[in-house]
């Protein structure tokens, strides 16, 4: 089968772990062929740059054309209806199947046009990575109750062209059918989760006991870990304050740390024992540090990190969200509200290696956890083409 994954809105870079890298190298996988149209804008050093428009192969073995986005006379909300070309591109491919990875793009006009116009039984899906917290609140502002009106549009114009739209969790899933007026008869959740070829379950012991070792950690100690961008949203803060001095606990933290924490970060590691900071750590090395974990905890906002901790098949506690349940499948997850310095430190002693923590650990390393592995989300985001 043909496939075309569109991102018309968002930055690409080659060989990174985000979903438009990831779904189109497992849908290839499984033996279709794939091209991925992409942006020419791309992330350097923390900043974004242009680059050319290009047409390759990549070393994941999918064709990557990219094309730059055209603005709009729009002013400032121009991104509303920015595009990039696509139509031509479609004409020459002839896809069986089209997964665009945006809401909000006047690309979707395009792709709309070559299945009335070219191919009729083209099946089209889209994916929704707004939510209210990271996106557009119409709840918050007038400028935002416009945007609700537009996207609306957007969605209207099109839905009867569009066989599925996904949340990649169940909050963005709700939010598509709030602010988009998507029926929730046309919705899903697709969630993001991990590359499994960057994850080393052959090896899974022999990576515990080495690092472990490096950071002089006994089977005998409970060994948190938890990791990322590290700010006030995250609240890793606060987890450290709770595992200070706690028998036969150590929390390890991977990640940098950002200014609006760093002055209670540096006075908590200094007045502790028991907390290790490894600093800034490469994506792909974060699985091995999940597989040292007895429990992976994560106590405050939601990052592609979770996802990746519960493929890993490590336990893992996350702060409680509406709509974020999706990170427990059978019991390999708790979770803790509200969040609190006194909350995390109870949560610990409740889940240090108790009944309840071995009954999450057996979940965690059984089969229903492999939802979280891309080979197995690439299978769900081609369901309509069955």
């Amino acid at each position: 089968m043909k496939v075309v994954h569109i991102a018309p809105r968002v930055s690409y870079n080659e060989g990174w772990g985000y979903q438009d890298n990831l779904l189109p190298k497992y849908v290839a996988k499984m033996g279709n062929d794939v091209t991925l149209i992409a942006t020419t804008i791309e992330q350097a050093n923390g900043t974004i740059k242009e680059v050319d428009e290009t047409d390759y192969i990549s070393k994941d073995g999918f064709r990557v054309i990219r094309r730059k986005i055209h603005p709009s006379i729009f002013c400032k909300i121009g991104f509303l209806f920015s595009w990039i070309n696509v139509y031509n591109l479609l004409k020459e491919i002839k896809p069986d199947f089209i997964f665009v990875h945006a809401m909000v793009s006047a690309t979707i006009f395009q792709v709309v046009r070559y299945k009335k116009n070219i191919n009729p039984n083209v099946i089209i899906v889209q994916d929704n990575h707004l939510d209210y917290n990271i996106g557009f609140d119409p709840n918050k502002s007038i400028k935002y109750k416009v945007y609700k009106y537009i996207f609306r549009a957007y969605y209207a114009l099109t839905n009867k062209y569009i066989a599925k739209v996904y949340g990649v969790t169940p909050w963005r899933k709700k939010y598509a059918e709030e602010v988009f007026g998507v029926p929730s008869s046309k919705t899903d959740v697709l969630i993001m989760g991990a590359d499994d070829d960057q994850i080393d379950f052959q090896h899974h012991n022999e990576i515990r006991e080495k690092l472990r070792k490096q950071y002089d950690v006994k089977e005998s100690d409970f060994l948190i870990v938890t990791g990322g961008k590290i700010d006030k949203r995250k609240k890793i803060d606060l987890l450290m304050q709770a595992a200070v001095g706690m028998n036969n606990v150590k929390l390890l933290v991977f990640g940098s740390v950002l200014d609006d924490v760093r002055e209670e970060f540096e006075r908590v590691l200094n007045i502790s024992n028991n907390i290790i900071y490894v600093g800034w750590i490469d994506a792909a090395n974060a699985y091995d540090y999940f597989f040292a974990a007895d429990l992976v905890f994560f106590p405050g906002q939601h990052s592609v990190l979770w996802e990746q901790a519960c493929a890993s098949k490590v336990p893992c506690v996350f702060e409680r969200w509406e709509g974020m349940d999706h990170v427990n499948n059978g019991g390999n997850s708790d979770f803790v509200s509200p969040v609190t310095v006194e909350s995390l430190k109870a949560k610990i002693d409740e889940l240090k290696f108790t009944p309840k923590y071995f009954k999450m650990k057996a979940v965690a390393e059984s089969e229903k956890t492999d939802i979280y592995l891309y080979s197995k989300i690439a299978e769900k985001s081609l369901e309509c083409a069955k």
